[in-house]
């Protein structure tokens, strides 16, 4: 029980809307992600792609996360990823059977949102799918809290409302 805990309270986990499922972020993905977090003032955002195995089930595990790379282009408030090196990215991870199913990068604020830019092209992202998926993530690291906030927003085909918030679970243990 004592693992199940260590490995439950490493992840973290956000619902799906409609009953749909959650999303579950990997302590590896989580690792890779903090790393970049702007937490000094002459810090760049960075960001990437994310990737799973298995987007069309109720458990939707983030078991990949790409990025940063040299010819992205980075500034304190901006990130502008290296178009060409990202779609390698999804060619290759995909030959290996993982799925492109958002995007994260990092914000200089304490609870981040997304700015216009990043829900045009979260949007770009799930409209180049052509129907082929019915949502994409965007993942926005925070500078501040323990662990660093993350948001995770899900931009999909639902009209009356395309773009959402997805709430976390908290997973609280208790002794038996």
């Amino acid at each position: 029980m004592e693992s199940y805990l260590k490995r439950f309270m490493s992840e973290r986990h956000f619902q799906l809307p409609e009953d749909r499922g959650m999303v579950v972020f990997s302590n590896d993905v989580l690792r890779h992600i903090y790393k970049y977090a702007q937490t000094d003032f002459w810090d760049c955002e960075a960001g990437g792609q994310l990737f799973s195995s298995t987007p069309e089930k109720p458990l939707v595990p983030i078991s990949l996360a790409t990025g940063p790379y040299r010819q992205d282009r980075r500034t304190r408030c901006g990130f502008h990823p290296d178009v060409r090196k990202a779609t390698e990215d999804r060619i290759q991870l995909f030959s290996k059977g993982l799925h492109a199913v958002g995007l994260w990068h990092t914000h200089p604020e304490a609870w981040p949102t997304p700015s216009d830019c990043d829900r045009a092209t979260t949007k770009d992202y799930l409209e180049a799918f052509q129907g082929d998926m019915d949502g994409f993530l965007l993942a926005i690291l925070g500078n501040r809290g323990n662990p660093r906030n993350l948001t995770v927003w899900m931009a999909w085909t639902n009209h009356t409302q395309p773009w959402l918030l997805l709430p976390e679970i908290v997973a609280i243990a208790r002794e038996r």
